[in-house]
């Protein structure tokens, strides 16, 4: 009651002029927060190993989106002008709708950067279960190798049918090695399949993985069920899944490192101890920043998005015309701006990043 009177004592000018400074106010804070974030994730990449991540397709439908969504908004300010009340929601209904088309993909885009491995929190290198570190599978008495993505056996990829008999056994290992007494069920062991440890052949008697004939222990069980994990997850020597060089690569200090054979080059020698086990404890911050960057906008997207619906069932109630607004006005400041810093964050996380 109090604000209302205070809003009729003024003229409507007034009241337009001080509603939007402190909206300008908003805007210019949330830029200090945002520049704040960049400018970290630009000091972050010195003198550290940072991982050059490819972009969700989501975040593009994203950015297609936003874009439609403040076409509309600025159509319905046009509209409104006008008088044109069915062009007005009609409008506000698109813009509300790809609104919020922007949130979903942006969820969708989540989704797909945790399917790649490139989670809020994770390593850069896979440390625990690497392919070949402690154990090796053998098929048909061949030793199946590993190097980048990609399985081989008699120097040959394997084809896509042995990859999936690989999977189904590795999780049959997991199973296993998650059981109360390390009880495995396992068909025709040694037949197809069987694992290399240290060199000698894992024997199996009585549903129990056997080294030397002595029952697996506590730390050997754990290593293989990540080792079986990384096979049925598709993740080799990296916590990011995908091909080095084509889905990602990794820098340091603004230097692309080459991996070849399974082994980093910087500088055309190969990573030196210190640096290697740096990068074996290193957390992958850019996919953090990533997460920061997203979460953080979408945080002021609830509040567009909210003041988008507002708006649309204003329109519907034929509550803005030439002589009011201000509502309008107001909300499509804030949206544009919105999308504006999408596509600054877009454009850093491609070009910069």
């Amino acid at each position: 009651m109090e604000e209302q009177k205070f809003e009729n004592q003024i003229s409507p000018e007034l009241n337009a002029k001080m509603k939007k400074n402190l909206l300008y106010g908003f805007i210019f804070a949330v830029c200090m927060i945002f520049a704040g974030l960049t400018s970290g994730y630009i000091v972050s990449q010195g003198g550290n190993f940072w991982v050059n991540i490819k972009m969700p397709g989501a975040f593009t439908f994203s950015t297609i989106s936003i874009i439609i969504s403040s076409l509309f908004l600025f159509l319905s300010h046009v509209a409104v002008k006008k008088n044109n009340q069915g062009l007005v929601k009609l409008s506000l209904g698109l813009a509300f709708g790809f609104g919020l088309a922007f949130g979903v993909s942006q969820y969708v885009g989540w989704k797909q950067l945790i399917e790649t491995g490139n989670t809020v929190n994770a390593g850069i290198i896979n440390s625990r279960g690497k392919y070949g570190k402690y154990y090796t599978l053998i098929y048909q008495g061949k030793e199946i190798s590993y190097d980048n993505a990609t399985f081989y056996i008699k120097g040959e990829p394997i084809t896509a049918e042995l990859k999936a008999e690989m999977k189904t056994f590795a999780q049959t290992i997991m199973d296993g090695s998650k059981s109360a007494e390390n009880t495995y069920t396992i068909s025709d062991y040694g037949t197809n399949f069987s694992i290399r440890a240290d060199n000698k052949l894992l024997t199996y008697t009585d549903n129990k993985l056997l080294a030397d004939g002595i029952n697996l222990s506590a730390v050997q069980s754990e290593r293989l069920w990540y080792f079986a994990e990384n096979i049925v997850n598709d993740r080799g020597d990296f916590i990011m899944k995908g091909v080095y060089g084509e889905d990602f690569v990794i820098y340091y200090s603004g230097e692309v490192l080459v991996y070849k054979n399974r082994t980093f080059y910087y500088q055309n020698a190969p990573l030196s101890p210190k640096k290697l086990d740096a990068l074996n404890s290193q957390k992958n911050t850019a996919s953090s920043y990533i997460y920061a960057f997203t979460g953080v906008h979408l945080l002021h997207w609830i509040g567009g998005i909210i003041a988008l619906f507002a708006m649309f069932i204003s329109g519907l109630r034929l509550k803005y015309n030439s002589d009011n607004r201000l509502g309008i006005t107001l909300g499509s400041i804030y949206w544009h701006f919105l999308g504006i810093l999408w596509l600054y964050l877009y454009a850093f996380l491609i070009f910069i990043h």
